[in-house]
């Protein structure tokens, strides 16, 4: 074997290893952003019930990750600002309403951003929770 082609060998090694590494680092921070976004999206969900009580801590600390988690994620972040300006709404009634709706749009957004099936789900699936 000659020198150049030991040298093209070593080099193509060192190459393919780097090419290799790179990618495997990329695929684990693209999976740990969305295992990341999963893992809120579950938080949210179960603390859902929790929207109407007074212990509603876990709740709203999980709502309050959401534009870190979901930055680039427009459909969500809407979703996410037009929950909060219902739920800033004086009249409990019109509040509650649509408070009720913003909800199931935004966990269905959630949803749809974490790749969860959620299309055939009806209103009622989303709001209905044990514990309420």
């Amino acid at each position: 074997m000659s020198i150049e082609v030991a040298i093209i060998t070593l080099i193509g090694a060192i190459v393919s290893g780097v090419l290799a590494t790179a990618v495997t680092l990329y695929v684990n921070h693209k999976s740990e952003i969305m295992r990341e976004k999963k893992c809120l999206v579950a938080d949210i969900f179960g603390y859902r019930f929790l929207i109407y009580k007074n212990n509603a801590e876990k709740f709203y600390a999980a709502l309050n990750r959401v534009p870190i988690v979901f930055k680039n994620n427009k459909e969500v972040i809407v979703a996410y600002e037009q929950l909060h300006k219902n739920s800033l709404i004086t009249d409990p009634k019109e509040r509650s309403q649509k408070m009720n709706d913003s909800l199931v749009t935004f966990m269905k957004e959630l949803c749809k951003a974490t790749k969860i099936n959620c299309y055939n789900w009806n209103y009622s699936k989303v709001l209905n929770v044990f514990g309420a």
